[in-house]
């Protein structure tokens, strides 16, 4: 009789089926810990959204609130322009005012003794150092220069009389030169004549103020 060992088959089934669990386990685990290092990324991904989405929301509502606070900007930008410009009015109807005043005053500071143009005295000695010919004379007799014609109409403005001499009338326009009322002096004509007291000149001149 032929007797066949089959045990040896037997140990090689019984450690097929060991192996096999075995790489069963290791599958399982390997996919567990793949699942809890997908989760552990997906928590971490899921954190820096929510941290953007934060963010977002909170620029958002400072966009908000500055669009608020600038919806009337058009507003205020209209009344800023309308108080400027009521200012202006304001300021040149002063001008208009007072100017006049101040010009007369000025000239009559010109033509007082011991007076003269406004103009500071830094400035003046300056001048004088430079080109004491375009400086006036404080010590000028005023009584030898007196008007006749004065008129003003638009910022220019026109006058006349009579100097007992050609430096007396220059003596007026170095004087309405160095003014800060007065400006574009300048001589029209002067004719040669005489009264009972002595020889004139009789002058016309034309000039800006500045008011």
């Amino acid at each position: 009789m032929i007797r066949i060992n089959q045990l040896p088959e037997a140990k090689r089934q019984v450690s097929s089926g060991g192996n096999a669990q075995l790489w069963g386990v290791i599958y399982l685990l390997a996919s567990f810990a793949w699942g809890v290092v997908l989760f552990l990324f997906y928590l971490s991904g899921q954190s820096a959204v929510d941290e953007w989405n934060a963010k977002n929301t909170e620029l958002q509502g400072q966009i908000t609130r500055a669009k608020a606070q600038t919806e009337n900007i058009g507003d205020v930008e209209a009344q800023i322009a309308k108080s400027k410009q009521l200012e202006t009015v304001v300021s040149g109807l002063q001008a208009a005012r007072q100017g006049p005043a101040r010009m007369l005053m000025e000239l009559s500071r010109l033509l007082s003794e011991g007076g003269g143009p406004s103009i500071a005295p830094e400035e003046l000695d300056t001048l004088r150092r430079e080109n004491p010919a375009l400086a006036y004379n404080p010590g000028w007799d005023v009584r030898r220069l007196w008007l006749k014609e004065f008129s003003e109409a638009k910022h220019k403005c026109a006058m006349g009389g009579f100097g007992r001499s050609n430096e007396d009338v220059a003596e007026l326009l170095r004087r309405l030169n160095l003014s800060k009322s007065f400006e574009k002096v300048q001589l029209e004509s002067t004719e040669s004549g005489g009264d009972k007291d002595g020889p004139t000149v009789r002058f016309s001149l034309s000039c800006e103020v500045k008011y």
